[in-house]
């Protein structure tokens, strides 16, 4: 790939999240950042002074930077609305693909996508970078010894005031679940477990309340129901007035968790919760954020290693998951799946 020596990366941003993705793949030793297209290049020249490197550089022309050879990878870090669009640019030109949460728009988006996927055989994954909180993992870890038995009920909350006008917009945003909320969705099914699927979706919608400059309802609520039974609630609210939280809770058969507390019968002697050390999800600011193990782990797989645990085929069940929740609360209906 590349030079034979190090994997080429075509950086496709120029906002915050962009540059975490490269601080991320600068710190990697088998990759080189040799290409940023971004909206302008005083962008791109902050980057360059704040990280103290330097490479080709373009402006919206990132059809273009897709035709270079030396490129491998491509992290998309647009808009919400054009992650699609470029995600399959990028997977039809042979490139393996980053991409920023989330994959796609609606439906159509999602069902184009994964078949530029699969048609192109590249790897992707989804930034969805819960997986790789050290206390999420520390949780995700003991689950997988069995510590909490059978799982049967999961809640998670992205409760987040947003603020920025595409933000508020759904043309450019999306929906709630699409601009947050799609994160404590996927961090249910990564804990109950990515392969059980999910039967039906219940879920409702309302306001804006407080922000009168979102065009889409900020805030919704959603069953998930799993075929055997288990079920969770998942919320995101975008109107919140409050600081940022990520709300977590598990009940299983062996033991439960809340928020960064965790109880098991298999702890010995543990009469109470016993708190699970780390860093969680507990800003919104991208620095707190663990980019560089999320980064670390998608190039390993793309040189042989293990399928990253939020490669985008299983993401795409994720946001399946949420646009029946955004089809239920426009219908009052619960919504079966697969769509």
């Amino acid at each position: 790939m590349g030079d034979g020596k190090k994997l080429g990366v075509l950086v496709r941003g120029s906002g915050w999240v962009a540059g975490e993705h490269i601080a991320a793949f600068l710190k990697n030793p088998h990759t080189e950042i040799r290409h940023i297209d971004a909206r302008t290049q005083a962008r791109t020249e902050r980057y360059f002074e704040k990280f103290n490197f330097t490479c080709d550089s373009s402006n919206d022309r990132f059809e273009e930077a897709l035709e270079r050879d030396d490129i491998d990878i491509v992290t998309i870090c647009t808009i919400n609305y054009q992650h699609a669009r470029e995600a399959i640019a990028a997977a039809k030109a042979g490139k393996h693909v980053f991409i920023e949460k989330p994959l796609a728009m609606n439906l159509e988006e999602l069902r184009a996508f994964e078949k530029a996927l699969k048609d192109s055989g590249v790897k992707s994954a989804c930034g969805f970078v819960c997986h790789w909180y050290p206390r999420l993992v520390s949780i995700k870890s003991q689950i997988d010894k069995g510590a909490l038995g059978q799982i049967f009920f999961a809640h998670a909350a992205y409760l987040h005031e947003v603020k920025g006008e595409w933000k508020a917009k759904r043309a450019t945003s999306g929906s709630s679940l699409l601009m947050g909320g799609c994160h404590a969705v996927d961090l249910v099914r990564w804990y109950i477990g990515q392969q059980k699927p999910v039967a039906e979706v219940h879920a409702y919608a309302s306001g804006p309340f407080r922000r009168k400059d979102f065009d889409f309802p900020p805030n919704i609520f959603l069953q998930m129901k799993y075929a055997d039974g288990t079920l969770a609630n998942v919320g995101s609210s975008l109107e919140c007035n409050m600081p940022y939280a990520f709300a977590l809770e598990l009940l299983g058969t062996r033991g439960s968790v809340r928020e960064e507390q965790m109880y098991s019968e298999d702890f010995a002697g543990a009469k109470a919760f016993l708190t699970v050390p780390g860093i969680g999800p507990d800003s919104a600011d991208v620095a707190h954020h663990p980019f560089d193990k999320m980064i670390d782990e998608f190039v390993e797989w793309v040189r042989g290693g293990p399928v990253s645990s939020s490669n985008s085929l299983d993401a795409i069940k994720t946001h399946e998951i949420v646009f029946a929740a955004e089809r239920s609360a426009e219908t009052g209906q619960p919504v079966k799946l697969p769509l």
